[in-house]
C-alpha cells in the first residue's frame, strides 16, 4: 500500500511538472494561435482560455514556430493518464524485480547438474525425517500391541483396569496421532519441494539457454 502511494505520488508530481512545461514555452515571450470552435482563429501573446480543449500553437515575434500547446487535461483524463503511468511504473517495477530474482536464481544454480543435485539433496533430507517418523511409529505401534495384551486381563471387569495403564495407553495414542499427522505433513512438504524446483525450473530453462551463445562465442575466441 505504501509502495503505491508513493509511486502515484511521484506519478501525480510528474504530470503537473509536464503541464506547467507545457504551459510555458521556451523564450521570454511568444505568440499563440488557434482556431476556437466558433472558426475564428484567436492570435494572443499567452495561452488562449478560448482554445483550451484544442491545439494551440505558439509562435516566435518573427512568426517562426516555437511548438505546439496540447489542449488541457480534464479531471477524468488527468486522473487516466495517471492511472495509466502509475500502472506502468509498477509493472517497470515488478520487471526489474523479476530480473532481480533471475539474476538471484541463476548465481545459485548455473546449470542444470546444479539444480538436479539441490532437489535430490532436499527430496532426501525429507525421507530420512520420513523414515525416522515411520521408525517411531512402528515402535509405538509395538508398545501400544503390549499394552493392549495387558488390558485383557482387564476386559471381565473394566473398573479394574489400573490408572497407570489407562494413561500409558491415552499417551500411546496420542502419540501414534501426532506421529501420523507428521508423516502426511512430511509427505506434503516433498510435493511442495518439487513444485518449488519445478517453477524455479522453468525460470532457469530460458536462462540456461541464453547464456549459450556467449559461452560458446567464448570459448571460440580461446
Amino acid at each position: 500500500m505504501r509502495l503505491a502511494f508513493h509511486v502515484g505520488f511521484g506519478v501525480l508530481g510528474s504530470i503537473a511538472l509536464t503541464a506547467s512545461v507545457m504551459a510555458q514555452p521556451s523564450g521570454k515571450s511568444g505568440i499563440y494561435s488557434c482556431i476556437d470552435a466558433a472558426g475564428h482563429r484567436i492570435t494572443a501573446d499567452r495561452p488562449i482560455p478560448q482554445c483550451a480543449d484544442r491545439e494551440q500553437r505558439v509562435l516566435s515575434p518573427s512568426g517562426v514556430e516555437r511548438g505546439r500547446l496540447g489542449p488541457a487535461l480534464t479531471e477524468a483524463e488527468m486522473a487516466q493518464r495517471l492511472e495509466q503511468r502509475r500502472n506502468e511504473q509498477l509493472q517497470l517495477q515488478r520487471l526489474q524485480e523479476q530480473r532481480r530474482r533471475d539474476a538471484v536464481l541463476l548465481a545459485r544454480y548455473p546449470e542444470r547438474s546444479l539444480h538436479d543435485a539441490a532437489r535430490r539433496d532436499a527430496v532426501l533430507q525429507m525421507e530420512e525425517m520420513q523414515a525416522l517418523a515411520r521408525k517411531r511409529l512402528q515402535e509405538l505401534d509395538k508398545e501400544k500391541q503390549q499394552l493392549d495384551q495387558e488390558l485383557q486381563f482387564y476386559q471381565q471387569d473394566s473398573s479394574k483396569t489400573p490408572a497407570r495403564l489407562k494413561s500409558a495407553l491415552q499417551d500411546v495414542e496420542k502419540a501414534q496421532q501426532e506421529q501420523r499427522a507428521l508423516l502426511a505433513a512430511q509427505a506434503d512438504e516433498v510435493q511442495r519441494i518439487h513444485k518449488r524446483f519445478d517453477a524455479d525450473l522453468q525460470r532457469l530453462l530460458p536462462l540456461w539457454k541464453s547464456q549459450q551463445p556467449s559461452v560458446s562465442a567464448a570459448d571460440s575466441s580461446s
